[in-house]
């Protein structure tokens, strides 16, 4: 009897499978002539029917892809080689560009959540009990006005700082609000108030001083107060979506604030963990920039994206050697500890510009006077788009 097609199918699938240098590959159905197939590199081994052989694959899997990670960290300590190399096509030999970045940037930032974190919020110099002396709502809100004021002022001269600032106040009024709650007789104000600490804190100071103050939440939208559903804030020309999505971030933001209050490191765990996204936005901006410096060269945007992914990785290494070093004097708690790691700050910090217009240098090449006045260029320009980063992830961090 001739065999059906279906048998005949069946039939070959041991003669594929078992094949070794023989046979066809069970993939693209190529002739072998090894181990691997000529055509589309699929193994000859089946990891499926020989425990030996999965773990062999496992294992040859995790050296090689070590090894080329190694290589790639050890080449990128010297300013340039690694984009170097890979532009002129050397690039077998190392981690992708984007997938480099993307695995520093997200171990960069786990460590970071790990090592990084602070004390509380201190009001006054360091001083909690800012208001615990105050016996009338009236002191509370002297007091808190006097320290608003001087946050403005700093505001003022620091428009940069603006997410400290805002952190800052945020903290201020739920201590004030705390406190006038204690005078009041009232429990104190929970998280989950309909009422934020910050909205009694802005009521309290329009009772004591006639008129309502605004925080950084609760403010007058056409006369009323801010409401995302009844008062929302309209940008005028965006569209309906953009202005839904920015109240929504607002409510969001105020709800947090509530939540967080004055514990510091909650902030700085939301930011470290917005802080990523902004990364990755800034990444075809700095390539795009790089285009710009380099106009009259014939090198494509793509080249760009290639060196800034590289300078990027590197930062990534450095900002993780910074983490580990406050991990490790963290843990261990000795002055002198202390001081080895600030040395290691300074030295890691110091080391960056010299490393960016080493490779600026290596890499596009020159005149050194030219390559310094582009680099002065695109460390102005990159400069504010670093505070416009941070200052997105600090807002979307507590927005979130």
């Amino acid at each position: 009897m001739n065999p059906t097609p279906d048998d005949t199918a069946v039939a070959e699938v041991p003669s594929v499978v078992h094949a070794h240098g023989h046979g066809a590959c069970a993939n693209c159905r190529a002739a072998l002539h090894g181990h691997y197939c000529h055509h589309c590199g699929q193994c000859a081994h089946n990891p499926l029917k020989h425990v030996g052989h999965a773990i062999e694959e496992v294992f040859e899997s995790f050296w090689h892809l070590d090894g080329r990670i190694f290589r790639t960290l050890r080449d990128l300590l010297v300013p340039g080689r690694v984009a170097l190399n890979y532009l002129r096509g050397q690039r077998v030999g190392y981690v992708q560009p984007l997938r480099l970045f993307v695995i520093l940037t997200l171990f960069t930032f786990f460590v970071g959540k790990l090592t990084l974190h602070v004390d509380d919020m201190t009001l006054n110099g360091g001083d909690n009990t800012l208001f615990a002396n105050a016996q009338t709502v009236q002191e509370v809100e002297a007091i808190r006005a006097a320290q608003q004021a001087g946050i403005e002022r700093q505001l003022a001269a620091s428009p940069a700082a603006t997410p400290a600032f805002t952190v800052a106040m945020a903290a201020l009024n739920a201590a004030a609000a705390r406190r006038t709650s204690e005078l009041r007789g009232q429990p104190a104000p929970a998280p989950d108030t309909v009422a934020s600490a910050m909205t009694r804190a802005a009521q309290a100071a329009g009772q004591a001083t006639g008129r309502q103050q605004a925080t950084v939440f609760d403010s007058d939208i056409n006369g009323r107060p801010w409401d995302p559903q009844t008062n929302p804030m309209v940008v005028q020309g965006m569209p309906a979506f953009f202005n839904h999505w920015l109240n929504q971030r607002l409510a969001n933001g105020k709800a947090n604030v509530e939540r967080m209050g004055g514990k510091t490191d909650l902030y700085v765990q939301a930011f470290l963990t917005a802080l990523p996204g902004a990364l990755f936005f800034l990444m075809p901006v700095f390539a795009l920039v790089l285009r710009v410096a380099y106009l009259g060269r014939r090198i494509g945007y793509l080249e760009h994206l290639v060196v800034a992914l590289y300078s990027h990785a590197w930062l990534m290494l450095v900002l993780l050697a910074t983490f580990l070093t406050i991990g490790v004097t963290g843990a261990i708690g000795n002055r002198v500890v202390n001081a080895i790691g600030d040395g290691i700050h300074v030295v890691l910090w110091l080391s960056v510009p010299v490393y960016l217009l080493w490779m600026q240098q290596r890499v596009y090449g020159g005149r050194g006077w030219a390559t310094l006045a582009r680099y002065v260029f695109i460390g102005g320009i990159y400069f504010w788009l670093v505070i416009l980063g941070v200052t997105y992830a600090a807002l979307a961090g507590v927005s979130s």
